[in-house]
C-alpha cells in the first residue's frame, strides 16, 4: 500500500497575498524583537547611569558628612592629648590624691564629659595614660590606677598599633564596652562599636604617654548613612585596610565581596557586584584625608522591574501598530492584487484563444500601465488574427485556382510532340514548325526546379517566340538584338524577355500601321546590369502608364487586371529573387514607342535565389 507524501511546504504554490502577508510578519515580528532588546538594554543603561549619578551624589555627601566628623574628631583628640591637665597627669609631677592632683582629675573629666556632651557621634572615650585605664565617661569611679592586666583593651593588638603609630589615628570595630577598663559596668551595652584611637608621647618608654579611645555612637553613623542612601539601602563604610567599620545592610548571611578594590582604585568608581541573590554594581569614593571608603551597592531588580513594564508597554504599542499596518497591508493587498488576479484570468483566457479581451482598470501606477499595455497586446493580436483569416482564406482561394489550372506538363508536352508529328504527316511545315518552337521555350516551364538561364539561352528563346509571330504577323514585327558577347553569361530567370516582348507586341502593333521594331540592348553600371527593351509602336498615354506603374509596385500579384499580367509576374519575380531595388522601370508616351528597362545584378554581386515559377 503506498501512502502519499505530503509536499514539503516550501516547495507548495502559495498565494502571493500570503506570501506577502507571511514576509510582512516575519519581518515585524524580527524589528520587533530587535527593538525589544534594544529598547530593554538602553533603558537598563540609562537607569544604571542615573542611579549610579545619583550614587555618587549621596556618596560625595555621606563623604563630607564623614569629613566633619573626622575633623571633630581630630580637634577633640589634639585638645585632650595636648591637655595642660592630661599632661601634668601623666609626668606624675603632683602626688597622689593632693589636691593639685584631684583638680587635674575633675578638670580632665570636666573636659572629657563635655566633649562627649557637644558631640553627638561620640558615644564614649577613654584616657589611657602611661598604660593604666585612667579615666573615662561611662565610670562614676574613672580613675584607676595598675590596671593593665585587668583592662583587655590594653593587651590587644590594636591598642599595641596605636601605641606603635604616634599622632596617627587608627579606626576598628567589634570591641565591646566592657574591653576598655577593668570593672564591671552593668549600666554600659555590650554592643560592636567603632573605635577611633590615638596615642602620643614616646612609643618606647611610659614617660608621658597618652592615648585616647573613641568610639563612636553607631546610631548616629547609622542614621547618617540612612539619610544619605536611604533607609532599605546597602551601604558599607571601610577603612583604608578595606575592613568592614559599619554596614546598614539588616541582613545576615551573605557579604559583598570588596576583593575589586583591593586591586587598587581611584578616588571613585564603580564595579559589579552581588548580593543576596541579586546582581547589580557597587559604587564607591575614597576619601584622602581620613582613609575611609564609603562604598553602596545598587541592585538591579527596581531597573529590570521598569524595563520589563516599558518592554510591555512597547509591545503592546507595537502589537496594536502591527495589526493597524497589517489590516492596511492587506487592505493594499486587496487594492494592488485584485487587478492582477483579474490580468491573470484575461491572460488564460488570451492563452486559450480568446483574442480581444480588455480590462477595465482605474489604476494610474505601474499596475495600471501594465493593464494598458496588455489591453493594446491583446488587440494587436486580434488584428494580426484577423489578418492572417484574411491571408489564410486568400491562399486558400488561390490554392483553389491553382489546382484548377494545373496540369500535368508531360501531357501538354506528349500532345504538342503528337501535333508536330501530325502537321510533318500532313505536310504542314510552318504549322510544325510552330509547335517544334512552343514546344522548346515550355520545356524550361515543364522541367521542375529550374533556376537561372544563362542571358544568351533567354535570348534563344525569345528568337523562337519570334518565329512564332512571324507567321502571324509576318515582316510587319522584327526584333533586333545587340549584346555584348560579355555579357551573355549573366543569369536571370527564365522567360523573363517573352513576356516583355508578347505585351509590346500586343500594345505597340497596329494592323493598319508602320511595321514594329524591337530592340534588345545590355549594358553594365556599376552593380546593375540593365537590359533595355524598346518599341516604336503607338505607346502608352499618361493614365495607362500610371495604371501599369502602380501594378508594378504592388506587393504582391492579385492578378485582378489580366492585361498586363505578365510585366507584373516578371517583376514580381526579381524582386523576389534580387530585392526591391531591382525589376521592371517603364517609360512611355503616346506615338514614341515604350522603353522597358530590366534591372539585375551584375555577375557575382548577388546570387539570385530558386525561381519561384
Amino acid at each position: 500500500m503506498k501512502f502519499p507524501i505530503r509536499q514539503p511546504f516550501f516547495t507548495r504554490k502559495i498565494p502571493l497575498a500570503r506570501q506577502i502577508s507571511l514576509g510582512t510578519a516575519a519581518i515585524l515580528l524580527a524589528v520587533m524583537a530587535l527593538g525589544l532588546h534594544y529598547i530593554w538594554s538602553r533603558t537598563m543603561s540609562i537607569l544604571s547611569e542615573h542611579d549610579r549619578d545619583a550614587a555618587f551624589i549621596q556618596l560625595q555627601n555621606s563623604q563630607e558628612q564623614m569629613s566633619l566628623i573626622y575633623d571633630s574628631l581630630c580637634s577633640n583628640i589634639n585638645l585632650l592629648l595636648y591637655d595642660q591637665n592630661v599632661i601634668a597627669v601623666a609626668s606624675e609631677r603632683s602626688a597622689h590624691m593632693d589636691y593639685e592632683y584631684l583638680s587635674h582629675v575633675s578638670n580632665i573629666y570636666t573636659l572629657l564629659t563635655s566633649m562627649a556632651r557637644d558631640n553627638r557621634y561620640i558615644d564614649s572615650l577613654f584616657l589611657y595614660i602611661n598604660d593604666n585605664a585612667f579615666i573615662s565617661t561611662i565610670m562614676t569611679n574613672s580613675v584607676t590606677f595598675g590596671a593593665r592586666e585587668r583592662v583587655p583593651i590594653l593587651q590587644s593588638d590594636f591598642y599595641q598599633e596605636i601605641c606603635d603609630s604616634v599622632f596617627q589615628i587608627r579606626f576598628t570595630t567589634g570591641h565591646e564596652i566592657s574591653e576598655f577598663h577593668g570593672y564591671h559596668n552593668p549600666s554600659a551595652e555590650n554592643l560592636p562599636l567603632i573605635t577611633v584611637g590615638c596615642a602620643s608621647g614616646s612609643p618606647y618608654q611610659n614617660l608621658r604617654k597618652r592615648v585616647i579611645i573613641i568610639n563612636l555612637n553607631t546610631e548616629m553613623i547609622d542614621s547618617l548613612l540612612k539619610s544619605c542612601f536611604g533607609e532599605d539601602s546597602h551601604a558599607y563604610l571601610l577603612d583604608s585596610n578595606l575592613s568592614l567599620l559599619y554596614s546598614t545592610d539588616t541582613v545576615e548571611g551573605e557579604m559583598l565581596d570588596f576583593t575589586p578594590l583591593a586591586e587598587g582604585c581611584d578616588a571613585m568608581g564603580q564595579f559589579p557586584a552581588s548580593l543576596h541573590g541579586t546582581t547589580g554594581q557597587a559604587v564607591y569614593m575614597c576619601s584622602k584625608d581620613n582613609g575611609l571608603i564609603i562604598v553602596k551597592y545598587i541592585p538591579d531588580n527596581e531597573n529590570r522591574q521598569d524595563a520589563t513594564a516599558l518592554g510591555i508597554f512597547f509591545i503592546l504599542t507595537f502589537v496594536l501598530c502591527g495589526a493597524i499596518a497589517m489590516a492596511f497591508m492587506r487592505y493594499w493587498i486587496y487594492r494592488c492584487l485584485k487587478p492582477l488576479d483579474a490580468l491573470c484570468q484575461k491572460m488564460s483566457e488570451l492563452e486559450s484563444g480568446r483574442l480581444g479581451v480588455q480590462i477595465e482598470s482605474p489604476l494610474r501606477n505601474e499596475l495600471g500601465n501594465v493593464i494598458q499595455h496588455f489591453n493594446l497586446m491583446s488587440q494587436a493580436l486580434a488584428r494580426m488574427d484577423e489578418e492572417n483569416r484574411k491571408v489564410e482564406k486568400a491562399l486558400h482561394v488561390q490554392e483553389i485556382q491553382a489546382l484548377r489550372a494545373q496540369i500535368n506538363p508531360h501531357f501538354i508536352f506528349n500532345v504538342l510532340n503528337t501535333f508536330k508529328w501530325m502537321a510533318v504527316s500532313y505536310r504542314a511545315n510552318d504549322l510544325e514548325e510552330c509547335i517544334a518552337a512552343l514546344a522548346e521555350i515550355l520545356l524550361p516551364v515543364f522541367r521542375e526546379n529550374i533556376g537561372p538561364i544563362p542571358l544568351q539561352k533567354e535570348i534563344h528563346y525569345l528568337k523562337k517566340y519570334l518565329l512564332i509571330l512571324s507567321h502571324q504577323f509576318g515582316s510587319q514585327v522584327s526584333l533586333e538584338i545587340s549584346l555584348n558577347p560579355e555579357l551573355e553569361s549573366v543569369p536571370l530567370p527564365p522567360l523573363t524577355l517573352q513576356p516583355i516582348v508578347e505585351n509590346c507586341v500586343r500594345h505597340g502593333y497596329t494592323p493598319d500601321g508602320p511595321a514594329l521594331t524591337i530592340r534588345v540592348t545590355a549594358q553594365a553600371e556599376g552593380d546593375v546590369l540593365t537590359i533595355n527593351i524598346t518599341d516604336d509602336g503607338r505607346g502608352m498615354d499618361a493614365d495607362t502608364l500610371r495604371e501599369v506603374q502602380s501594378l508594378l509596385e504592388l506587393k504582391e500579384n492579385t492578378g485582378t487586371d489580366s492585361r498586363h499580367i505578365g510585366l507584373s509576374n516578371v517583376n514580381r519575380r526579381l524582386t523576389l529573387n534580387y530585392g526591391p531595388q531591382y525589376g521592371l522601370r517603364i517609360q512611355s508616351a503616346p506615338g514614341t514607342g515604350t522603353r522597358v528597362d530590366v534591372l539585375l545584378p551584375v555577375p557575382n554581386q548577388a546570387e539570385p535565389k530558386q525561381d519561384i515559377l
